[in-house]
């Protein structure tokens, strides 16, 4: 049976050169560069040769009807110029009811790439069917108002954050490991030198081979975050949707941001919050960090705006622990310790008054 492949850019007419034993060492090297360059593509190159062992030619693989089609497919994508409007015509079937093309020697590369165009248009059709039968059968780890431990095939853990969405294929590991991101998970990737584990979310791509990392993608904030604690970690926009290409490689105790607004590029940052692994612990630890850091800790952890009535209040510092605090209480807190008051509005929340002794 033909095997699908993912990859849309493979070098088809390399290939049918390669086939045809037409091939300079030039497109050898360069058709071998691109199949070592990922383990999958090995098989494409087995699979292809195999069919056309057996199948002895393109003729016997294919009949006429299928392949005057698939020449006027290739001749367009190549930019050939017909000759006399049509492609040449092979002759009547033979009594054994093989095609026996009559194309001459130096063309045989083309015979055989318009073959594999025709497996081509196969594939983008049988892909659409095997994506949504695909889709159909998706698993999905959905976190409602608490979060979520996931196991995936390959022993994989995901810790999915609450309203959060994780998704992947039905068939995960066993031929890739691709799985998809709605807000915000914590992930222990299984090592597998031979299948990179890729996170898709919001836009953007995050493959490993096997480490820890956080991905924050909520479609309400303006920018996907990833952070690193063990591994490397490689971070770019999503080459499926964006034209910018800008990646960066992040290792443990780096992060990476994207900004949803063009130009989407990948910059590469330190983690400056302690507390970015807090949901996944349910619990805050604040060491001498200054208000303003307090502030937007708090405002990412509870998705509740919590504000500075002023600039100068950042420079206060606190120090503290909470556990499965609700915000009003850890607010009551650090207004006492901090000799500051607190305000409620329909936006949030805002700290105010006189502030630490040293303003």
């Amino acid at each position: 049976m033909l095997h699908l492949y993912p990859d849309t850019d493979a070098p088809w007419e390399l290939l049918a050169k390669h086939l045809a034993g037409e091939a300079s060492a030039a497109e050898q090297a360069e058709l071998h560069q691109w199949l070592t360059a990922a383990p999958s593509r090995l098989r494409l190159l087995t699979d292809a040769t195999r069919a056309w062992e057996r199948g002895g030619s393109v003729a016997e693989a294919f009949t006429e009807a299928d392949v005057e089609p698939a020449w006027q497919r290739f001749s367009a994508a190549a930019g050939l110029q017909p000759t006399g409007g049509t492609a040449p015509a092979p002759p009547a079937p033979a009594e054994t009811g093989r095609v026996v093309p009559m194309w001459d020697q130096a063309q045989t590369w083309m015979r055989v790439a318009a073959a594999v165009l025709l497996l081509v248009g196969f594939w983008a059709v049988a892909r659409t069917f095997l994506w949504k039968s695909n889709a159909a059968q998706a698993v999905t780890v959905a976190a409602g108002p608490r979060r979520q431990l996931a196991t995936l095939p390959d022993g994989s853990r995901v810790w999915v954050n609450k309203n959060s969405t994780l998704s992947y294929a039905a068939d995960f590991n066993q031929t890739s490991r691709v799985v998809q991101l709605r807000g915000e998970a914590f992930f222990e990737v299984q090592k597998d030198h031979g299948r990179p584990f890729t996170v898709l979310a919001g836009d953007t791509r995050t493959r490993v081979l096997g480490t820890s990392f956080n991905v924050r993608a909520y479609a309400t904030e303006d920018s996907v975050e990833v952070a690193v604690v063990t591994g490397r970690v490689a971070f770019a926009p999503d080459r499926q949707k964006l034209t910018v290409q800008d990646s960066v490689l992040l290792t443990p105790g780096l992060r990476g941001v994207i900004r949803r607004a063009a130009p989407a590029v990948a910059v590469q940052r330190r983690i400056t919050d302690p507390n970015f692994r807090a949901w996944q612990h349910d619990e805050l630890v604040f060491d001498n960090q200054s208000l303003g850091q307090v502030a937007n800790t708090l405002t990412r952890y509870y998705g509740t705006s919590v504000a500075l009535s002023r600039p100068e209040l950042a420079n206060c510092r606190f120090t503290g622990t909470f556990h499965q605090a609700e915000l009003p209480q850890v607010l009551r807190v650090l207004s006492l310790s901090a000799n500051l008051s607190v305000t409620q509005s329909a936006d949030g929340y805002t700290l105010d008054g006189p502030g630490c002794p040293s303003l």
